[in-house]
């Protein structure tokens, strides 16, 4: 498509009608239509959504211009705010980067002479306009833009046909938006409605083009399809944390008993649900899916049973979350065994559908989740019998394993695995190989986590180290599980000399803190909450509360409140060191962050400490200074 000769033909157009060469005094939107369209097919998705927004500022002015004789016809956005109250999604269009990216496509509307005579030749854009540029961006994949569209469009007073919302229904789905979805999903309900309007908020919107009067033409969508709904179901299993699930299968139900085309439940449908309660751990009803679409005729593929797999591996790290250090428990096992089991049935010689690389990946995970690291490994060596090539999920998978029961020699042994994987790809041409499987931030992440289960605080530094010498970007959990590490461990378990200019373990988990702080630090890496209180915690229990009163300070002064305990452990610390003083100052300190000692009565470790370190100050108790009562009527003795 020549977008260049569309552009030349278009401000030919208006450049005529605005001298009037032309007995009409306006342009229908029909040749702007096609020349958004000539975009969207040369892929040019930036100055399609460029042409969509000078329409909608220069149709804006036809509207406004006549009661403005001093408008100045410049290309801006805070005319359009002017002249369009409903601005958020209509002002950002404007403001893209769309906006900068090439000169105003419509030179003539800008450049004329008369531009009160421009104003009558630009249309308002239709849902013909903003459904051709949503189809630009879907197949850009842009997906937030296309979203964004759509909101523009209802602003604008613009209903959405139901190729329109399609397209929106798939930004949904690829960007995990639940309430979106099932939002438009019920826009298209109405869109078969004789008495809908068109006003972006349920009444229905036609594209009434002369193709659709040919004879076995595809007619317009009267509601949701099979498409929209399989759609919006993997939107709800898409959903961060899995917790929309429930809405997938309610989608699913509401499929049988549609009347729209193509309705009735699918594999493709029933896999999408499957994958929502695969993120949810909803593994039972993801097996009663199954028993379902067997019943019904419809063979699962492997794909299903993959998702089912993992909604197995899944259902064990909720579990295992949940029971805390008590994680090797019958519950956490059960749902590994329903997946190894399934697993068997695809690999029986009875099976049609046989397991690939994903479904291995998955059994994988589910070892890991459940506490089997054998059976990890041996699903490696299975998987490669059957001709399979791991990935690098499957390491990471498999380091997961490791990680979950601290196992390092098994972690060093897939880290070797991954490193020779490395060497192989590096000796192999381009051509010949695929994506090359290198040691990643997930793979390094499970290793340090590993040498912390493992109590081994030096070696989770010197990964940390390769992670950046690598030039890869360690995340502030990465950098908080090296600093657990080095404060969990008391440096005499380490049997290191640490005479010889080593330093203690918790000045190299200062010394990680500041790295975090520093301009070096990777992208998006900060202290939280977390690294306070650890760091904090560590330091006085190592009997440094000077140290950790300075990051007590420092914590506030980053936005975050330290939790009372924080403030009773450096006080211990202080008192330990023989520092009284220095004790009383932090329990002021208390103050400033809203605990008040010496009213709050429900401080009772720190108040204890506090009457301790009063008391070696020489200055005593009152009762009426201090009323904390033991629950029997008695002052709490120090």
């Amino acid at each position: 498509p020549d977008v260049r000769l569309a552009l030349k033909v278009l401000n030919r157009a208006i450049q005529n009608l605005s001298n009037g060469r032309k007995k009409s005094g306006s342009m229908g939107v029909v040749g702007f239509n096609a020349a958004v369209s000539t975009m969207a097919k040369a892929k040019q998705w930036r100055m399609a959504v460029q042409l969509l927004g000078e329409m909608i500022l220069h149709s804006n002015r036809q509207d406004n211009g006549n009661n403005n004789n001093n408008n100045n016809n410049n290309n801006d956005s805070s005319e359009l705010h002017r002249t369009n109250p409903n601005f958020s999604a209509l002002e950002s269009i404007r403001k893209s980067d769309a906006q900068t990216t090439y000169p105003p496509l419509l030179r003539n509307a800008v450049m004329s002479n008369t531009p009160s005579n421009a104003q009558f030749v630009i249309p308002k854009p239709d849902e013909v306009t903003f459904g051709t540029a949503m189809a630009a961006c879907e197949r850009a994949g842009e997906w937030e833009e296309l979203l964004n569209l759509a909101k523009a469009a209802k602003e604008y007073g613009v209903g959405l046909d139901g190729m329109s919302l399609t397209s929106v229904l798939h930004s949904c789905q690829q960007l995990g938006m639940a309430d979106e979805a099932l939002e438009y999903l019920e826009l298209m309900k109405h869109l078969g409605d004789d008495n809908g309007d068109k006003d972006g908020n349920g009444g229905q919107a036609v594209r009434n083009t002369l193709g659709r009067q040919r004879k076995g033409a595809k007619q317009p969508l009267r509601g949701p399809d099979g498409v929209a709904y399989r759609l919006a179901i993997s939107a709800c299993a898409r959903a961060p944390g899995g917790h929309r699930w429930q809405d997938g299968i309610r989608l699913l139900d509401e499929m049988r008993s549609s009347t729209g085309p193509d309705c009735a439940p699918d594999v493709m449908a029933y896999t999408a649900a499957i994958a929502g309660c695969s993120e949810a751990g909803e593994y039972a009803t993801a097996m009663s899916l199954i028993g379902e679409m067997r019943r019904e005729g419809i063979r699962p593929n492997v794909v299903t049973f993959s998702a089912v797999i993992n909604a197995c591996a899944s259902a064990s790290a909720k579990l295992g979350r949940s029971n805390g250090d008590d994680d090797d428990t019958e519950d956490v096992k059960a749902p590994m065994r329903r997946a190894l089991r399934l697993l068997e049935a695809m690999q029986s010689s009875k099976s049609s559908v046989k397991p690939n690389i994903v479904t291995y990946n998955a059994a994988i995970r589910a070892c890991a989740e459940g506490l089997n690291i054998l059976g990890a490994f041996d699903l490696l060596r299975q998987l490669k019998e059957d001709g399979l090539e791991p990935t690098i999920v499957t390491y990471g998978s498999l380091m997961t394993a490791c990680e979950r029961v601290g196992d390092i020699e098994s972690a060093s042994k897939v880290f070797r695995m991954v490193k020779e994987e490395e060497r192989r790809a590096s000796n192999t041409s381009a051509d010949e190989e695929g994506d090359p499987i290198r040691a990643n931030e997930i793979i390094y992440g499970a290793a340090i986590s590993c040498c912390r289960k493992a109590r081994q605080p030096e070696r989770a530094l010197l990964l940390l180290r390769k992670m950046i010498s690598e030039k890869l970007s360690p995340n502030t959990a990465t950098f908080n599980t090296v600093i657990a590490a080095l404060s969990e461990v008391r440096q005499s378990d380490t049997k290191k000399d640490t005479t010889a200019g080593e330093g203690q373990l918790w000045e190299k988990a200062l010394a990680v803190h500041k790295v975090m702080k520093s301009k070096h630090a990777p992208p998006g890496v900060a202290p939280n909450r977390q690294t306070y209180n650890i760091l904090v915690r560590c330091l006085s229990a190592n009997l440094q509360p000077a140290h950790a009163e300075s990051m007590l300070a420092e914590m506030r002064n980053a936005g975050f409140v330290p939790d009372v305990d924080l403030y009773t452990m450096t006080v211990r610390s202080h008192e330990r060191c023989g520092n009284p003083l220095k004790a009383l100052r932090v329990m002021e300190a208390m103050r400033e962050v809203g605990y008040d000692f010496y009213e709050i009565k429900v401080l009772d470790e720190a108040f204890k400490n506090g009457v301790r370190v009063l008391n070696r100050l020489g200055k005593g108790l009152s009762s009426s200074n201090y009323p904390v009562n033991d629950g029997e009527g008695a002052m709490v003795d120090s």
